[in-house]
Order: structure tokens, then C-alpha cells, then sequence
């Protein structure tokens, strides 16, 4: 059995948040899977990996390892 990643669940916890919530896109959308480039220079690990991405506040696309945790925020 393959043990899931960290980026793994977390992209598993977003993908809940988003089915069991009535959040809007242009608030969490996820965009699918692409390429991690090799000019980010946060994860090199990750380079040439394919990687869940998703897009926050209608601007920005951010690949799931680079969310660094998932928290409720009082509205």
C-alpha cells in the first residue's frame, strides 16, 4: 500500500471542503493537475512532478504543495 504524501491529503482535505461546503469559485477552485515548473524555486523536489493545482481568490494559482496547512477562519 502506498502511503499518501503530505500534498496528497492535503489536497484530499480541499477537495472535501469544497464537495461538503457552499464555497465560490471565485473563492477555492480547483484548476486540475499540471506540471510543477522548474523555475518555482520553493519545492525543487518537485520539479517536473505533476501536481494538483488550484486557484484562490479568482488570482491565484497555486499548486497544493505549496498550501502549507488548511484552517477554519471565523467570517
Amino acid at each position: 500500500m502506498k502511503v499518501p504524501t503530505q500534498y496528497d491529503l492535503t489536497h484530499l482535505q480541499l477537495q472535501a471542503i469544497i464537495r461538503d461546503n457552499n464555497i465560490p469559485d471565485t473563492e477555492l477552485k480547483y484548476i486540475g493537475e499540471r506540471v510543477y515548473p522548474e523555475n518555482f524555486q520553493a519545492h525543487p523536489e518537485y520539479h517536473g512532478m505533476m501536481m494538483h493545482w488550484y486557484l484562490i481568490d479568482n488570482q491565484h494559482e497555486v499548486p497544493v504543495c505549496d498550501i502549507g496547512s488548511v484552517d477554519l477562519v471565523d467570517s
